[in-house]
């Protein structure tokens, strides 16, 4: 998993993370890393949060309005009723400010996303038959737009010859682009580096056909 800062513009007019040149450029470079391996490679850009739920943020009102009232009881006498009004109170104003949106996602842990984003990229491998690819040779590229987390998932076939390295490597190729300020161009170079990595265990043969669409799946 790399982690990697948000873009300084969005890169098209519906706020998706890519355009349509940069998902036909991400494609063609999916093509022209499979022509060097008989692997199969799958990207996947999380468009929306991962974490739409606002336990987090209700979380912690209820811990802020648990905790912060019992200072008063220290400093004035109060019956158990008004004890119980302030902190209902407290609850009401901190959930509220807590679960506006441009406060939800920062109130959630960098671990629960970072989890988030494992779990949808294994969800998005097994859904699109990834697992189905000759030799289980698949691997996905996953990126979450909104946290900026990078995962790869690769299937045994890849994941026995080339190990955990292989993976850091790619992600760490997303990220540097994406520091940049372009995801797309990360993903670009990611690919690439997938393609050059799977060559060796794993060259291409001739008369071997795609298995796997090559376009980039938004979620």
């Amino acid at each position: 998993m790399k982690l990697f800062p948000p873009p300084a513009v969005a890169e098209d007019a519906q706020q998706s993370p890519l355009g349509a040149d940069a998902l036909q450029r991400i494609a063609a470079a999916v093509a022209a890393a499979e022509a060097k391996t008989s692997a199969e490679i799958r990207v996947v850009v999380a468009r929306e949060p991962l974490i739409q739920h606002p336990f987090y943020s209700v979380m912690y009102a209820a811990l802020a309005a648990l905790v912060l009232p019992w200072i008063l009881v220290l400093l004035t006498p109060m019956r158990p009723m008004q004890l119980l009004g302030i902190q209902a109170a407290m609850f009401m104003v901190f959930a509220g400010v807590l679960m506006l949106p441009s406060i939800a996602q920062k109130v959630i842990p960098r671990l629960a996303l970072k989890a988030a984003a494992r779990s949808a990229a294994v969800e998005m491998f097994l859904a699109h038959g990834i697992p189905q690819a000759k030799g289980r040779s698949g691997i996905l590229i996953f990126a979450a737009s909104q946290e900026h987390l990078i995962e790869v998932v690769a299937d045994e076939g890849v994941h026995t010859p080339l190990g955990h390295g292989a993976w850091r490597d790619i992600c760490e190729r997303v990220a540097d682009q994406a520091k940049k300020g372009s995801l797309a161009e990360g993903l670009i170079a990611g690919v690439h580096k997938a393609g050059d990595l799977l060559a060796g265990p794993l060259p291409s043969k001739p008369g071997e056909r795609n298995e796997l669409a090559n376009h980039v799946i938004i979620m």
